[in-house]
């Protein structure tokens, strides 16, 4: 199965792909104390935050298609080869099983992904609204 992920281009557009998103998330969540809005300009950063997390989730969403799409080329190989030297049970599950992997690994990073970003997500909202009642507090 190593070698199968290896000798992929979409196996390793997808974990490149996840790779990125991770730590785009880990950067979100590790500057949230310093995107503490100003008093001035408090929407635009607030609208900055949620762009980010708005293309963090796109990326995220991104994985399982590219997996579907490492699929579909995986069975297009596969019945090529069963068009060119004829339909073997080996050649058959071989080919199925390498496309599969590739919709497998888009699952296996999407999810912890999308899990990872729903919790980011409310832990940076949590801060923000804990730091504008604290400031709106001590300006009475």
């Amino acid at each position: 199965m190593i070698e199968q992920i290896i000798n992929s281009v979409i196996c390793w557009a997808i974990l490149l792909l996840a790779l990125v998103c991770y730590q785009q998330l880990w950067c979100q969540y590790f500057t949230r104390f310093e995107a503490i809005p100003a008093q001035n300009n408090g929407s635009m950063n607030h609208s900055s935050m949620s762009n980010n997390f708005a293309f963090t989730g796109i990326l995220i969403g991104s994985l399982p298609l590219l997996g579907l799409f490492g699929t579909i080329v995986g069975l297009l190989e596969c019945f090529a080869g069963i068009a060119s030297a004829g339909a073997s049970s080996e050649l058959m599950s071989s080919g199925i099983g390498k496309a599969l992997l590739t919709t497998q690994l888009g699952l296996l990073c999407a999810i912890p992904g999308w899990l990872l970003h729903s919790w980011v997500y409310s832990s940076v909202k949590q801060h923000h609204q804990t730091t504008n009642t604290r400031s709106a507090c001590e300006e009475y």
